[in-house]
């Protein structure tokens, strides 16, 4: 497994890292975003999704129906927030297993650790974490050869 630490400051750092993790994205990742209520997860997926052709407007939190499918330039994003979800059943009710299938699509998952016997083997996990106004801890751990590559080709430094 591959982690990395950082501290990001603004927003326009978490849009930046963002646009570097969609730069690097084929189509069939998985990204998990965990943390604390109102941490950022959301801003993160909107400016990903920028990054990938879709409007960030047209990107909001899933919470009350869990997934969200935007088109981009060159894949689908299905956008699932499991902030209210109750049990595995009410996940596989909803259709992961056939989003998880679809390699076209980038899959980004809000609250993630909610269902974490459910999520594939091989994904980028994103903790974050609230530091003060503006500064967020961010700790990415990769779990698979697919999102290794995807931490090492970032090339960031760590803190």
């Amino acid at each position: 497994m591959k982690e990395i630490s950082l501290t990001i400051d603004s927003l326009g750092k978490t849009s930046e890292l963002a646009e570097k993790i969609a730069a690097k994205v084929k189509g069939g990742e998985v990204i998990c975003l965990i943390g604390d209520l109102g941490v950022g997860k959301t801003y993160f997926v909107k400016f990903f999704a920028q990054a990938l052709g879709i409007e960030s407007e047209d990107v909001i939190s899933p919470t009350f129906v869990y997934w969200r499918k935007h088109k981009g330039k060159d894949f689908k994003l299905n956008h699932f927030d499991f902030y209210r979800i109750e049990s595995d059943e009410e996940v596989e009710d909803i259709g992961i297993e056939e989003a998880l299938e679809e390699g076209n699509a980038v899959i980004v998952i809000e609250w993630a650790d909610r269902i974490e016997k459910l999520l594939p083997k091989d994904r980028l996990e994103i903790h974050i974490t609230y530091l003060g106004e503006t500064e967020r801890g961010l700790r990415l751990k990769a779990f698979g050869k697919r999102s290794e590559k995807i931490i090492k080709d970032l090339d960031l430094k760590k803190d």
